[in-house]
Parts: C-alpha cells; structure tokens; sequence
C-alpha cells in the first residue's frame, strides 16, 4: 500500500509538472512580447517599454465564472478519473491475491463497489453540472 502511495503521489507531481516544463522559455529570447519585466543592462527590472504585452489567461477559457467552475470540475474529473483506473488495477490485483479465502475476497467486492459508486460520482457531477447550467440558461442567468 505505501508503494502505491508512492507511485501516486509521483504520478500527480508529474502530471502537475508538466505544463511548467512544457511552457517553460529561456529568458533571454527575444520577440516573445509574453515577459512583462526584463532585466536592463544594469541588471535592475526594467518595465519593457518597446514592446506590446499581453497577458495570457492560463485557464485557456473565458473570463465568465461558468466557464472558470467548468474548468475546475473538468479537472477534478481527470484526476478522479486517473484515480479510478488505479483504483480497478489495485481491486483486480486484490482479487487475485485472494486465493479464494472468502474474508479477502470480501475486502475486494467492498473495494470494487466503494470504487464503482466513486466513478458513478464523478459522472453524475458533470450531470448535475450541465444540470443546473441549463435551468440557469433557460431563467435567463
């Protein structure tokens, strides 16, 4: 179980890692216009003055609270989800680690279905959620 932990807890660092790795940009480009502060040739920050800046919003959506809380609950969705499928692959693996010893085989059955009703959860959220977005579209929200 703590290797499971483990291998878990490196599996989320990584996948919450990789956009930084990814975006990440030497900060001696040039022509990006994306840095708002530059290191002058003295070496004190220095406001870029020559170039248009421009923000980039990192949620990649609009700037409505809808779409910012359908960003959230998409990403609890896909971490739950990834959570899921570890979670089949542990009760499979309990399953077959039982031998048939009723006691075990009973921990795997209350596994799978504890697993079950967590990915029913997560589906009847994103239900609920396109739910209640069209009765507050439909009221005139």
């Amino acid at each position: 179980m703590r290797f499971l932990s483990i291998v878990a807890a490196f599996i989320l660092a990584a996948s919450f890692s990789t956009p930084l790795i990814a975006f990440a940009v030497d900060a001696g480009t040039t022509g990006s216009g994306i840095w708002m502060i530059d290191a002058g040739s003295t070496g004190a920050p220095v406001v870029n003055s020559g170039q248009n800046v421009t923000l980039i919003n990192p949620l990649k959506s609009g700037t409505s609270l809808e779409s910012f809380l359908g960003n959230i609950l998409d990403f609890i969705i896909r971490i739950g989800t990834i959570v899921v499928i570890l979670m089949l692959v542990f009760v499979g693996y309990k399953f077959v680690v039982a031998q048939g010893v009723p006691g075990k085989i009973e921990e795997a059955r209350n596994m799978l279905l504890w697993t079950v009703i967590g990915a029913l959860v997560l589906l009847g959220a994103k239900a609920i959620s396109v739910g209640i977005l069209a009765t507050v579209q439909a009221l005139g929200g």
